[in-house]
Formats: structure tokens, C-alpha cells, sequence
């Protein structure tokens, strides 16, 4: 009976191990992901992008000045939520 319980407790702390390791590289992969994306929103080549696609659908809708208005608020916001992160 004693060897089936050492066995049973080497497995059941294996196990333990590898679900903590997992879930460290998973908390790992989600940090890299997060600053990646952070990253990605501050290049002036992304807040353009933005621009120029606010102003496409500004241009092309019925309601201009309200598109207009609400693309300059996106870009705005994005701006300023990546200057403060």
C-alpha cells in the first residue's frame, strides 16, 4: 500500500509542477501580448493609419461632420491613453 501512495504522491507533484509552469509561461505570453499591443498603438504609423481610416468613412458617409468628430476623438484617445501608459 506505501508504494502505491509514494507513487501516487511523485505523480500528483509532477503534475503540480508542470501546471505551475504552465501557467507562469502563460502569464509570461499574456505580459509580452499586452506590451506588444502598447507598442503597436504608440507608432505614429498606427495613429495615422487611424487617421487616414476616420477620414475615408468621414468622407464617404452621409454625416461627415459627426464621422469627422468621432475620428478625431479616437485618435485623440489613443494618443493620449499612450502617452500615459
Amino acid at each position: 500500500m506505501n508504494i502505491f501512495l509514494k507513487s501516487n504522491m511523485k505523480d500528483i507533484a509532477q503534475k503540480e509542477h508542470a501546471y505551475f509552469s504552465q501557467k507562469h509561461h502563460a502569464d509570461v505570453a499574456l505580459t509580452q501580448a499586452k506590451r506588444q499591443c502598447k507598442l503597436m498603438m504608440g507608432k505614429p504609423e498606427t495613429l495615422l493609419g487611424i487617421a487616414t481610416l476616420g477620414a475615408y468613412k468621414g468622407a464617404v458617409d452621409a454625416k461627415p461632420k459627426a464621422k469627422r468628430n468621432q475620428a478625431l476623438m479616437a485618435i485623440s484617445r489613443t494618443a493620449l491613453l499612450s502617452l500615459f501608459q
